[in-house]
């Protein structure tokens, strides 16, 4: 069995829309591993967004362990 840490992770999303503004997004994910977090984020951030990203560009996600 693999240890897995879970926790609540900030998660930060960067990419650039196709008129070429960087976008930038925030959530917080709760109870869940790092991967998951960032792997959640980039679906989110691919379903909500998927009329305004550039493709061309790659989405940036940074998960960080929330202080409790």
């Amino acid at each position: 069995m693999l240890f897995r840490s879970h926790g609540d992770y900030e998660v930060t999303c960067n990419f650039l829309s196709k008129e070429g503004q960087e976008v930038a997004k925030k959530r917080v994910c709760h109870n869940v591993s790092k991967k998951e977090a960032r792997d959640g984020m980039r679906d989110y951030i691919t379903n909500r967004f998927s009329d305004i990203i550039d493709v061309a560009h790659p989405i940036k996600v940074v998960a960080k362990l929330t202080a409790k």
